[in-house]
């Protein structure tokens, strides 16, 4: 397979920029060091990261979190939770015997589990995966040996566009939880002239011109903290810290596999949902592209299906689970 040099790492030029998104959150108990996860040092999580194919390249930290930018794409730690987003071929699943191992040593030797959450789209090269990720079946299997009673779910047809859903959650129905929401926008066929930008050729001055240039800046909220990274030859990468809130965005800007895509955890009632994404797709004027919203039943419930002027349009049946609700929604650009 051909393949090109990005800042001393080796990626193929048809890259998978769908991602592997793995959320654990424990209970911490009393005695637990006041850090929680966050006395997990850098040097332990490079090693984790290592372990299945992908590197730390920068982080930026808050009073709330530590946010690591990846050679692919994500890695977030509170004190109680962990969220690991990688993309490409890494074998995300593999590193669950570590990370059980570190939350241990974080939590005086238990490893109290609230809920652990899995979710991924469809691959666009689902051959070029290895194991543990051949496969949904072979991921959900991985996830079973930890987490026994998870359950597993798919949203819209399987022979379509589809989101993949692994969850076991372990707190009690009539529990008081905490309030709970993320959006991702994933973009597909974008065009040329918006991933023009995304290209470290004779026109690239630097990490912030671009970031104004491209439009992200109009993306990311005011006084969120930027950590960002430009890929040699091609491709992007930014993690945001605002307050308890992260955004990141990852971008595969070759015309044979363009992709993009963004999240973020703010809370829903700090900001209008609709009003966001519609502003995404418009900053990557993407050919077709899906919204996920994901968020506790404090919320209402988001069906964005009248945002957009579309050519095909579909919106599978919330997700409802105890805690929870899930909607994928797909379009298509006329």
């Amino acid at each position: 397979m051909e393949t090109q040099l990005l800042n001393n790492i080796s990626f193929p030029l048809l890259f998978e920029g769908v991602e592997k998104k793995l959320e654990i959150k424990y209970l911490i108990p009393p005695e637990s060091p006041q850090g929680g996860l966050r006395e997990i040092d850098a040097q332990d999580w490079s090693y984790l990261l290592n372990s299945f194919g992908c590197r730390i390249l920068n982080s930026i930290k808050n009073e709330h979190f530590d946010a690591y930018l990846l050679s692919e794409s994500s890695l977030f730690v509170y004190r109680d939770k962990v969220v690991l987003k990688t993309c490409g071929t890494t074998r995300l699943l593999s590193c669950l015997p570590l990370l059980d191992q570190y939350a241990r040593n974080a939590f005086e030797g238990e490893s109290l589990v609230q809920y652990a959450l899995f979710t991924r789209r469809n691959y666009k090269f689902p051959e070029k995966q290895p194991t543990p990720h051949s496969c949904w079946d072979e991921e959900k299997e991985t996830l079973k040996q930890f987490f026994k009673d998870g359950k597993e779910f798919v949203i819209g047809d399987k022979n379509e566009n589809h989101f993949y859903v692994f969850m076991q959650d372990n707190r009690m129905i009539d529990e008081e939880i905490e309030e709970y929401s993320t959006i991702e926008v994933a973009m597909h066929e974008l065009h040329g002239s918006t991933m023009s930008h995304f290209f470290k050729n004779q026109n690239f001055i630097s990490e912030d011109i671009t970031l104004k240039n491209s439009g992200i800046t109009g993306i990311i909220p005011e006084g969120t903290e930027i950590d960002s990274l430009m890929f040699n030859p091609f491709g992007f990468s930014l993690n945001g810290v605002l307050k308890e809130a992260y955004y990141t965005m990852h971008i595969t800007p070759q015309p044979e596999c363009s992709y993009v895509s963004y999240e973020t955890n703010r809370d829903m009632k700090e900001l209008d949902a609709n009003n966001l994404m519609r502003k995404v797709v418009d900053t990557f004027i993407p050919e077709r592209y899906t919204f996920v919203v994901i968020h506790s039943h404090h919320f209402k419930k988001i069906t964005p299906s009248d945002m957009f002027t579309v050519k095909n349009f579909a919106i599978s049946p919330h997700l409802e689970l105890n805690f929870y609700s899930f909607v994928n929604s797909e379009y298509e650009v006329i």
